[in-house]
């Protein structure tokens, strides 16, 4: 049955919710901060003035020198136009509010061309600087001049003149006002920066999860976006060769930011079409600003040419939004109300920009606010999990320590095994005037169930034995063990393999707990030059003679040790020949596996003796040891213990 989401949980992201649309409020009403009286402010406001306008294809020095009649009155809020290539516009209003006024100053909240402003004949102001996005406080003479021109040249291809509110007020309370106004801002960025260096924190703490940087960047570049375009920004106009550029950047680098961040939450099809997205975003971004290069670049007038981009992003970040909130893990459903929010509110702006809106108020500033408010919920709400979970954690890491403790010791005493094993093991290499003995073994693990021995008589003959108790591991080792010990007890019967293996199945049977051995032994007669051998369930050995035509299989047939307690088994013997080789091995070298899953087999293993036969013993068992490792990878690959004893006759 699905489950059913609590009421209590819901009431919880109501009031959340609740609770930061109170904030907004809150913060609104510091934005009506100015003059006690909106009236006062009102009646201050230009554009409650007669305003006229007068186009020149040349530069005028005292725009008292124009003619009235070709003053032209201006439509009612309203103080620009498109622009007009090569061509200077002049504005002309009275300059009779300032007698109210101690310390006048003319406020333009957004002035973005080169002008310069005249009180009667007199410069009192001139802007050199282009893109220049924030406000303007223009000191005025205390006496009335009777009108202020301000001349226009453009480089901003849509609009040319005074943008958004122009009003008279005293310096002073211009700057308080402004203050005021930017007051959330200027308070928000800080806290999104040590958000941000808090993230950088996590990433680097856990360098695998990309989100924290990600996330890191995402909210650094808000923090830059909320501080240079409020008061900081305006405060560091005297640096704006640097500040406009940076800001400008940022606006545009904050949408591929968030789409890097998106990448790391939104199903894999998401993120290839974000990474997609995001490297289209960077392409047109660049081509837009060498468009736009003329006299240095114009960042406003790039702008233009990205919108687009910024359109496209956000509509596919809503609609991706939109179908993980509905389908994707609940536990990010906080992370995507915050994409949403952002993402709406600058698409608003941007239809601003794009003029598909008319301009009442930007609401991105907001949109940063609500974005915050979700993310940290969701770290606040992931953290007090985390807090309620330090007693389990903690009662889970004493555990662990004596699961440590319990596992350091039984390394010991694997490391302990693992020398008593090879003190069971014969020597891996052994050699007397008549033959020579070369061995080879590695585990699956640190110690293994397959055994060799080889042993020389009071007459020079050898007995040699190799063993593989199923399974490995301790058990494995274990029972190997005993099969030394049972091979030890049948010694005084070397020269009679059958019964060798009689005597150790006895032995063995009933202790093995389900483990049973195969083995291969051979007797070699070093007088009469012959060799005896019995077989327990164990692969074939393999004669390598330079006289055949291939590598002879040798084999008696018998079942393993440990299984039946009346158990025979046969011999067989074969005559030997100066330079023949036997090689006794165990099954894991058929098992071995390369990377697609390939054995090494039978086949492989007659083929790769049969083309080295020329070479001398310890080349011919460096050429299979080298072969065995390389096709499994450096044992990567290994799937049982594998062991192997190579015989040459001299």
């Amino acid at each position: 049955m699905k489950e059913v989401k609590s009421y209590k949980s819901i009431l919880i992201q109501i009031q959340f919710v609740l609770f930061f649309l109170w904030i907004l409020f809150f913060q609104n009403c510091f934005d009506l901060h100015s003059e006690s009286k909106v009236e006062n402010q009102f009646e201050q406001s230009v554009y409650l003035i007669d305003r006229f306008y007068f186009w020149s294809e040349e530069e005028i020095s005292d725009p008292e020198t124009i003619p009235n009649e070709g003053w032209l009155p201006f439509e009612a809020k309203s103080l620009g136009f498109k622009t007009k290539t090569k061509e200077y516009l002049y504005i002309k209003f009275s300059d009779q509010f300032i007698r109210q006024l101690q310390s006048p100053i003319l406020y333009s909240e957004i002035a973005i061309e080169r002008f310069k402003v005249f009180q009667g004949k007199e410069i009192v102001y001139q802007s050199d600087v282009s893109d220049f996005i924030f406000p303007h406080l223009i000191p005025l003479n205390a006496t009335p001049q009777g009108s202020i021109y301000i001349q226009f040249q453009s480089r901003y291809l849509g609009y040319i003149g005074m943008d958004q509110d122009v009003i008279f007020k005293n310096h002073s309370q211009a700057l308080i006002d402004l203050f005021m106004e930017n007051f959330s801002k200027t308070f928000f960025a800080p806290v999104l920066l040590v958000l941000s260096f808090i993230f950088m924190g996590f990433y680097f703490l856990r360098k695998k999860e990309m989100i924290f940087l990600n996330f890191s960047i995402l909210l650094m570049s808000a923090s830059l976006m909320e501080a240079l375009n409020g008061f900081v920004g305006f405060s560091l106009r005297q640096y704006s060769f640097y500040i406009i550029p940076l800001t400008f950047i940022n606006f545009t680098f904050f949408p591929f930011a968030l789409l890097l961040f998106l990448v790391c939450i939104f199903p894999p099809f998401f993120r290839n079409l974000f990474k997609l997205v995001a490297f289209v975003h960077v392409i047109v971004f660049l081509l837009s600003i060498f468009r736009h290069y003329e006299d240095g670049i114009s960042f406003l007038n790039s702008e233009e040419g990205y919108n687009w981009i910024v359109v496209l992003e956000a509509t596919i970040a809503i609609f991706s939004s939109i179908y993980v909130f509905i389908k994707g893990n609940r536990q990010v459903r906080e992370i995507i109300f915050g994409i949403l929010i952002i993402v709406i509110s600058g698409l608003h702006d941007t239809f601003v920009d794009l003029e598909i809106l008319n301009h009442q108020f930007r609401i991105i500033h907001y949109g940063f606010f609500l974005m915050l408010g979700f993310f940290g919920y969701y770290v606040f709400k992931h953290y007090w999990e985390l807090l309620h979970s330090i007693n389990r954690m903690n009662a889970e890491l004493r555990n662990k320590n004596k699961e440590l403790q319990r596992l350091i010791q039984i390394d010991k005493d694997l490391a302990l095994a693992n020398a008593l094993q090879k003190s069971l093991l014969s020597s891996k290499y052994n050699e007397d005037e008549k033959i020579r003995i070369i061995g080879f073994s590695q585990n699956l693990e640190s110690v293994g169930g397959d055994y060799f021995d080889h042993t020389k008589d009071s007459m020079g003959n050898w007995a040699i034995l190799i063993a593989d108790v199923s399974g490995h591991g301790i058990s494995s080792a274990m029972v190997a063990a005993m099969s030394k010990m049972a091979f030890v007890g049948a010694g005084p019967y070397l020269q009679f393999p059958a019964r060798v293996f009689h005597l150790m199945n006895r032995h063995l049977v009933g202790k093995t707990k389900n483990l049973f051995i195969t083995a291969g032994y051979l007797f070699i007669d070093t007088e009469s030059y012959t060799a005896t051998l019995s077989n327990a369930g164990h692969p074939s050995f393999l004669l390598i003679r330079n006289s055949e035509k291939e590598v002879k299989p040798l084999t008696a047939k018998g079942k393993p040790l440990g299984l039946f307690s009346h158990q025979s088994y046969e011999e067989e013997t074969v005559n030997l020949q100066p330079k023949d080789k036997i090689l006794l091995y165990t099954d894991g070298i058929f098992d071995l596996l390369n990377e697609e899953g390939e054995s090494f087999g039978e086949d492989r293993l007659k083929s790769l003796l049969w083309e080295y036969r020329f070479h001398n013993i310890q080349d011919l068992s460096s050429i299979l040891q080298d072969s065995l490792f390389r096709f499994s990878n450096g044992w990567r690959h290994q799937m049982d213990d594998l062991s192997y004893l190579l015989v040459e006759i001299k």
